[in-house]
């Protein structure tokens, strides 16, 4: 007698709340580190390549965990075009933000990187057809007034440079709508890996064209021995916040994380002053305050909730 095949193992589908929360808190404390390292590299390397250089140490270590711990039936999802449309926006993203650290104050460049959660909460609504509430709607632009008071008059002087960070957000804010939608495909560690394949393919190919054309801003550059533990830096706290962040994003709805991304203002402002000497204005501190407490308002509103259901 013929046995009924299992039903397909699928990743993700359920939601949690409070452990989505304590991943994005780990995320606003890696993400700053690997920006910062990503900063003292920008005044002598392309942000494609750094990127690149990234994304490889990514794909060694993400590897390396796949051929020990994932069983090869789980390397190859079906359909794998979300992935490799993750991995583009992904790259976009990364590639944007690295620029715009390389001209900008790390402070500035990551409070206009905040646009990002209303990219997520409007896009889960409109896209998803997730409900979201007052509270979070409140939390949300909140946040957003937080951070427009840290950027304040530094903003006409950073002038077109802004935009880098502004599509960062839309393309990363994207990209978690995508590990959202699609978390039932694939094990986090895959995401990942084909995140770092697809990115790999991409800057390698734009260093490739700006070597043969000659175009300053993406001529390789050969690291020296500070720049590649500076690039190591990058990787591996990349590595760390992406996948605290990409969990958070598969196991709670982006509405929720999104207001509790604001709290990597905070570091920032931390790491800025600590490495690059960025003094924080009083507007700064202000404005970090109501971040945190837009951070607060969601903890206060959302796990209760969770714990109830």
């Amino acid at each position: 007698m013929a046995t009924r095949p299992p039903p397909p193992v699928r990743y993700g589908s359920g939601d949690n709340v409070g452990m989505a929360i304590s991943l994005v808190l780990a995320f606003a404390m890696f993400a700053p580190l690997s920006e910062s390292a990503a900063k003292a590299l920008g005044p002598t390397m392309p942000a494609t390549e750094i990127s690149c250089l990234r994304f490889a140490i990514h794909l060694v270590l993400i590897g390396a965990f796949l051929l020990v711990w994932v069983p090869r039936a789980d390397w190859r999802p079906r359909p794998v075009w979300p992935l490799i449309v993750r991995g583009l926006l992904t790259t976009a993203g990364t590639v944007c933000i690295y620029a715009g650290l390389a001209v900008m104050p790390m402070v500035d460049a990551v409070a206009i990187f905040f646009i990002q959660p209303l990219v997520l909460t409007a896009l889960s609504s409109l896209i998803l057809g997730e409900r979201v509430g007052a509270t979070r709607w409140f939390a949300v632009l909140a946040g957003m007034a937080g951070a427009v008071l840290i950027i304040g008059p530094n903003f006409d002087q950073v002038g077109w440079s802004a935009a880098f960070p502004a599509l960062a957000a839309l393309f990363h804010g994207s990209a978690g709508l995508m590990a959202r939608r699609f978390a039932a495909l694939a094990r986090l560690p895959v995401f990942q890996f084909y995140t770092a394949a697809v990115a790999i393919v991409v800057t390698a190919l734009a260093l490739l064209g700006g070597w043969l054309s000659g175009r300053a801003e993406l001529v390789p550059h050969m690291p020296s021995t500070f720049e590649s533990l500076l690039v190591i830096g990058v990787g591996v706290f990349s590595i760390a916040s992406t996948l605290t962040l990409t969990q958070a994003l598969r196991i709670a709805p982006p509405s929720v994380v999104a207001p509790l991304l604001y709290v990597h203002i905070v570091f920032s402002t931390l790491m800025g002053y600590l490495i690059f000497d960025h003094v924080p204005s009083g507007r700064t501190v202000a404005g970090a305050l109501i971040v945190v407490g837009a951070g607060l308002l969601v903890w206060w509103r959302e796990v209760p909730r969770a714990r109830a259901g």
